[in-house]
């Protein structure tokens, strides 16, 4: 069965901080569970994690990833959205 197209994606680009509490790596992966907590499509980088699903389930990740980073330790969470080209077309 055909998955039909993200409606948005988010991509979040974790900032460590080497002075926090937590490592620069427990810092993102801090965000990255909280974005696997989420369900979503995932797909992560070196120090970005992008997430993939309709509008509402995205932009109500979004909070919990961002806090769950700077919680941890994160100095800031760059976050961009997109709609991709697909659900574009679909409108």
């Amino acid at each position: 069965m055909p998955v039909p197209p993200a409606e948005l994606t988010a991509e979040f680009a974790m900032e460590t901080s080497p002075e926090g509490e937590k490592s620069p790596r427990e810092q993102i992966e801090a965000g990255r569970e909280a974005a696997g907590a989420s369900g979503l499509e995932q797909e992560t980088g070196p120090e970005s994690t992008a997430l993939a699903g309709s509008r509402a389930e995205v932009l109500e990740a979004l909070p919990q990833v961002i806090e769950a980073a700077l919680d941890a330790g994160a100095r800031g969470v760059k976050v961009r959205i997109e709609v991709p080209t697909e659900a574009r077309q679909q409108t």
